[in-house]
């Protein structure tokens, strides 16, 4: 079951009371009821969804309900089934009664989760009637809140340079939108649904960011660096003013411009305090060298350099502030590579590996470019982080005063499309 599901449990668990008689739908005992999902949906549209719905209604019903798929329900009278009509925006969900069954619509997992969730706390309260009906949205909403043993959120992710305001025809023909105006305000929503205290994003252009960080200002954001910066920062770092100071920041732009890429590839340095506990961290956001030795000689290398260079700047920071430092990034390079392996050799650890609670071992990278539309298909060496995984999250300098909870690689259905690196988030505790 996918950590976003379990997420809305905890939420909702707190409001679900035992009832001391069966609840009923329509007239009818819940427990006359099947849960039914799409079979040809993925697990967290489909069958984690029913799986979920079903220990929530287990409070009011007088037995456990059965879940089912939609090729094994058959004619099957009396329904709560999930489905997807086309065109449902990403974020709403409508909920309705059909001859006496219960349909649960919605654009994705977030939204379907949510009217589910809904459900199962209106017949925690009493019947459901066989006119009732629901419509509504997550957009705006937070939607995963922290463990109690967690103060400190950091989300990254690659935002994918796409800066054109045209479709590619591999796009067009799948009925898909690439574009930041499409793009934008799933992402808005992706920060929202978590709400970080530390934003660091890749292949960051000034298109998305026109469209982008008003949105996130309102939210509470702002950015280490300059906005308008010259030049342009491809690796910002944003923070949550209401619960992060910064303390001092910067950009270096890798150079030879020869390894830079048109100056997309830098690392940003963010020092920052936490504001409830006083604590100081810092934040090293980078994007490396991407090609391979085969394509460009001396690649390799060359991110190998990038790494040390970012290795210099956190001894920097660890001399004048002991503090913990998370270095995350779109490093173009697996954990087993030279670059890699020098964090590895003087004491950094990937977050995957340092989390106490849970750490998400998924290579975090799927098909999405302007010539193939968004798939979950990856073309790395392999599924797992350590051996497939481009994208890296590290902790250095961790002393006893900051421990890793949670590393999770998010990947709802509507991140695919986004993007072909998934949002990585890292849940920590400063003490």
């Amino acid at each position: 079951m996918r950590r976003e599901i379990l997420f809305f449990l905890l939420l909702s668990a707190s409001v679900w009371s035992s009832v001391a008689s069966v609840r009923k739908i329509a007239g009818r005992n819940v427990s006359e009821y099947v849960i039914v999902y799409d079979a040809g949906a993925e697990a967290e549209e489909g069958k984690d969804l029913a799986e979920s719905l079903c220990v929530s209604l287990s409070k009011v019903a007088d037995r456990p309900l059965r879940v089912l798929s939609s090729r094994e329900a058959g004619n099957q009278r009396r329904t709560i089934s999930f489905t997807h009509s086309p065109g449902m925006k990403t974020f709403d969900y409508v909920v309705r009664m059909a001859k006496g069954s219960i349909v649960i619509d919605g654009g994705g997992c977030w939204a379907m989760q949510k009217a589910a969730d809904l459900v199962a706390r209106h017949l925690s309260e009493g019947d459901i009637p066989s006119g009732y009906r629901l419509k509504g949205s997550v957009e705006g909403e937070i939607l995963f809140p922290r463990r109690p043993d967690v103060n400190l959120r950091i989300l990254d992710d690659n935002v994918w340079n796409y800066r054109y305001d045209t479709i590619p025809d591999e796009w067009k023909q799948a009925g898909a939108d690439c574009r930041d105006d499409f793009r934008v305000p799933r992402y808005v929503q992706l920060v929202r649904a978590y709400m970080p205290d530390v934003l660091a994003f890749q292949e960051y252009n000034s298109h998305m960011h026109e469209r982008l960080y008003p949105r996130l200002q309102r939210y509470g954001y702002a950015m280490v660096t300059a906005p308008d910066a010259k030049p342009w920062v491809w690796t910002p770092i944003l923070y949550d003013t209401c619960h992060v100071s910064l303390v001092e920041a910067y950009n270096i732009l890798y150079t030879p411009a020869k390894w830079s890429d048109a100056g997309s590839k830098s690392v940003t340095v963010a020092v920052m305090r936490h504001k409830a506990t006083g604590k100081t961290f810092a934040v090293l956001n980078t994007h490396l060298w991407w090609q391979s030795d085969a394509r460009t000689p001396g690649s390799t290398q060359a991110r190998a350099s990038q790494i040390r260079l970012m290795m210099a700047e956190a001894e920097i920071i660890k001399a004048k502030y002991n503090c913990a430092i998370f270095v995350v990034g779109d490093m173009n390079c697996e954990e087993t590579t030279p670059g890699v392996q020098q964090f590895m050799q003087a004491g950094y650890v990937p977050c995957y590996k340092a989390a106490a609670v849970y750490g998400n071992r998924d290579n975090g990278h799927h098909i999405c470019s302007p010539r193939e539309v968004g798939i979950r298909e990856s073309r790395r060496k392999g599924a797992d982080r350590e051996v497939g995984a481009i994208d890296h999250c590290l902790i250095y300098n961790a002393r006893q005063d900051v421990e890793i909870k949670i590393f999770d690689c998010i990947q709802a259905n509507f991140t695919v499309r986004l993007t072909d690196h998934y949002p990585n988030l890292i849940d920590a505790l400063l003490k």
